[in-house]
């Protein structure tokens, strides 16, 4: 529908009301007039018979007819317009013949002329109020005219009962009367005019002020910022999407609650000016609160606060607005890039120390494996030789890992199941030394989980952190080792699933031992190079298990509470089987 469509229709609608309207005070006022009228001509003439009060019967009986007539036409009326000029034509006529039976000249009811005039203007606006009005001008005016004349004389009336009057009377009376009609015409279909346009233009106002709530409702109900108002009792009055979304509580768990139940860290950093006036000795709202927040599913954010003052229209201060992000992943990826530039560092270091070492180191190893080979030593220096030689290869192991670190480049990768990975790992674990110790060794493997990686990049990622968990267990535990696949955001496995906004299958590897676990100080520290709570050890190991993990588009999360256990899980993006490795 067009505008001008719209706006015809709406015209349509409104003249429709005002002639329901009309036909409600129509019966309403004839009802009342006809009653007084009644009353008033029984004392003004007591000689009035009951015969001269049929014509007043007559005529309400009319105006009852015709409005029920146009009750019943109304739904058939396509032309309002005309429709309403009919309807006040006729009060017209009905207003001439009721001034007629009820002393033409003399009569108290030419006022009723004005009311028709008003409805005209109310309804038709200045052409209908003036063509109202001259309708009226000549009624009434064509109705003395005949009186004075003698041609007529009111309704059950003699003559020689009729007083007599003036032509100047008539004209006086008759020039008064049309002169009323077209002012009251003027005025009312002026302010009807006015009235009108000041409709159109409060309309236009709450349009804009509708679309100007909705934008903002929508604005605020669209942005991924949480909003809170808070009263001044520090109590929740409103929420957006957000809020849930990041709390994981829904608008009824929080409604009316105090802030300081769901978020008990920010309470001391807020802040409610006196409400009375200006007191700048106050303390004002704090911005930029940083507080660790724990999700009702028990994942562990870290929110940024902002807040301002909530005022009335009136300026006083009603309360307070929180403004609040998710700033969990920003962190994450702030240590991330602290972390990246600590090993751009150190490994410009290792590579440099490696270069250095790992050449003389070679001539070493050459040189006392041939004289070994060709001198003959007692048992003694056989055993020195053979702690010189293993002493040798720790060495030449360790350089390996600093080239690992300093240069993680991406081998060539294919397609490979990570099961079939697992299981070599942990086969060649059963075969070391570092399982001496009683450990249980527990597997939950979901089938078919393929990724694209490098597999003996993979298998070093696993032994890694696999060899990690058994020396974390001392005397005994259980090795728990499980895959599976993730679309969407776990139940707790991982602290974090980054791939919850997309709709992105995840191969996820979880390693858990139960160990003493990761200190809550520590756990932001495993991944930096040479950090280890161990006696012997690099302090390379998860670092470069972080590097390539990363290296291949993966995530690697960690999972502690300092006292019993740790999970490293691992996710990287699901791939398709490769074809050379299907069979034949």
């Amino acid at each position: 529908m067009s505008e001008l469509e719209q706006d015809s229709t709406e015209r349509n609608e409104e003249l429709l009301g005002k002639i329901k309207w009309l036909m409600v005070l129509r019966l309403l006022f004839a009802t009342f007039l006809l009653v007084a009228t009644v009353v008033v001509q029984a004392r003004a003439y007591p000689s009035f018979s009951n015969t001269s009060l049929a014509s007043l019967y007559i005529l309400t009986g009319v105006i009852y007819f015709l409005t029920l007539c146009y009750a019943l036409l109304l739904d058939r009326i396509k032309k309002y317009i005309f429709f309403a000029y009919v309807q006040l034509v006729f009060d017209v006529l009905f207003v001439t013949a009721l001034i007629y039976v009820t002393g033409g000249i003399e009569s108290i009811f030419s006022f009723m002329y004005i009311l028709t005039i008003i409805n005209a203007a109310i309804m038709l606006y200045r052409r209908g109020g003036l063509l109202i009005a001259s309708a009226s001008s000549i009624g009434y005016g064509s109705l003395l005219d005949l009186q004075y004349f003698g041609i007529i004389h009111p309704y059950y009336i003699r003559a020689s009962e009729l007083m007599t009057y003036t032509i100047g009377y008539y004209f006086y009376t008759l020039l008064m009367n049309i002169a009323a009609f077209y002012l009251v015409a003027f005025l009312s279909s002026y302010l009807a005019e006015e009235l009108r346009r000041s409709g159109v233009k409060l309309k236009a106002k709450q349009y804009d002020l509708d679309q100007l709530e909705l934008l903002n409702r929508n604005i605020v109900q669209s942005i991924n910022t949480g909003l809170i108002t808070l009263n001044n009792q520090l109590e929740i009055s409103y929420i957006n999407p957000a809020v849930e979304q990041i709390s994981g509580f829904g608008y009824r768990d929080l409604e009316g609650i105090h802030i300081g139940d769901i978020f008990p860290k920010i309470v001391p950093y807020l802040s409610i000016s006196d409400r009375g006036g200006d007191n700048d000795d106050m303390p004002q709202p704090q911005k930029g609160i940083d507080v660790d927040f724990d999700r009702r599913d028990g994942t562990r954010l870290h929110l940024g606060f902002s807040q301002s003052i909530l005022k009335d229209p009136g300026g006083d201060e009603i309360g307070l607005i929180l403004i609040f992000q998710d700033l969990t992943e920003f962190r994450q990826m702030q240590e991330q890039v602290r972390r990246m530039d600590r090993l751009a560092v150190a490994g410009e270091l290792a590579a440099g120390i490696a270069h250095e070492i790992k050449n003389p180191l070679a001539s070493l190893s050459g040189s006392i494996q041939m004289l070994r080979d060709e001198v003959d030593f007692g048992p003694m220096q056989q055993r020195l030789m053979d702690i010189t030689m293993r002493e040798a290869e720790r060495l030449n192991a360790l350089v390996n890992e600093f080239l690992l670190f300093s240069r993680p480049e991406r081998a060539v990768d294919r397609s490979v199941e990570v099961n079939e990975v697992i299981e070599d790992t942990l086969e060649m674990l059963k075969n070391s030394p570092e399982l001496s110790r009683p450990i249980r060794i527990e597997k939950t493997l979901s089938k078919n989980l393929w990724v694209h990686i490098d597999s003996q990049r993979l298998q070093q990622v696993i032994w890694n952190l696999v060899l990690n968990a058994v020396q974390e267990m001392k005397n005994s535990g259980r090795l728990s080792v499980a895959t599976a696949i993730r679309t969407k955001r776990g139940s707790g496995d991982a602290p974090r699933d980054y791939a919850r906004d997309r709709q992105e299958k995840l191969a996820e590897i979880s390693i858990s031992d139960t160990g003493p676990g990761i200190l809550p100080e520590n756990q932001g520290k495993v991944f930096d190079p040479f950090f280890t709570t161990k006696d012997q050890g690099t302090g390379l190991g998860l670092t470069i298990v972080h590097r390539i993990v990363e290296n291949y588009d993966g995530k690697i999360f960690l999972d502690s509470d300092g006292r019993s256990g740790t999970t490293f899980t691992l996710h990287f993006p699901l791939a398709e089987e490769d074809p050379q490795d299907r069979p034949q």
